[in-house]
């Protein structure tokens, strides 16, 4: 269970949003901005594509730990240090809309070493209408209401050999995501932490991903 947010105290005043201030319960960060969500990865236009896909700009994070005592909190430095690791080991970054109690993540984001990844043009004749691809990283996809992937060139070494590629998705359970976003809005924000990711893993130059999301290749 997340840890959920309180009031702030700071300087003797009760705040509900304050960015320098901590819970006075649990000494966690309680509110955040889109500029600060998933360790400060998205730029301006994707901070606003957080915005529109949430319907707010008042944010919270997993916090506390796991029941191996290692930190939910996600940040890069993590996430590439346990890109290797099992499921339940990896670093994830789960960003959920403040007030909202439901327990859902509005988006859950994960990183995977992988040795491959789709065809673009294949995927792009199998396509449906509930699906669009884009020209970005060495692949990348919408699918549906709920599923975001990006694979990118970025060469990493684990137990079992070396990976070519990793493989970012992000998944927001359906309904989740405010009626007046866009697909694009989803990949915007996973385009961006894949960003982050590369750079701290030192593979931003072969990655090459841009600062902005192309138009997709259908649809």
């Amino acid at each position: 269970m997340r840890n959920r947010p309180h009031q702030l105290l700071c300087g003797g005043l009760i705040l509900l949003l304050a960015t320098a201030c901590t819970d006075d319960e649990s000494g966690k960060e309680a509110t955040l901005s889109a500029t600060q969500v998933c360790d400060s990865t998205l730029t301006p236009p994707s901070a606003k594509a957080l915005e529109r896909l949430a319907a707010t700009e008042r944010f919270t994070e997993l916090t506390g730990t796991s029941q191996r005592g290692d930190t939910n909190k996600f940040s890069l430095e993590l996430a590439a240090k346990r890109l290797y690791g099992g499921v339940k080991e990896r670093n994830t970054c789960m960003v959920y809309k403040v007030g909202d109690d439901s327990g859902i993540p509005l988006l859950k984001i994960e990183f995977e070493p992988t040795k491959s990844h789709p065809d673009p043009e294949t995927e792009v004749r199998k396509a449906d209408r509930d699906r669009l691809v884009f020209p970005l990283g060495a692949y990348a996809e919408i699918n549906g209401d709920s599923g975001t992937n990006l694979y990118f060139t970025c060469s990493t070494k684990g137990p079992e050999g070396t990976s070519p590629y990793v493989w970012a998705r992000m998944y927001s359970s359906g309904g989740r995501t405010a009626p007046g976003s866009s697909p694009g809005d989803r990949l915007a924000v996973l385009n961006d932490v894949a960003r982050g990711l590369a750079e701290q893993l030192g593979c931003a130059d072969e990655a090459a991903l841009p600062d902005r999301v192309p138009a997709p290749k259908n649809g």
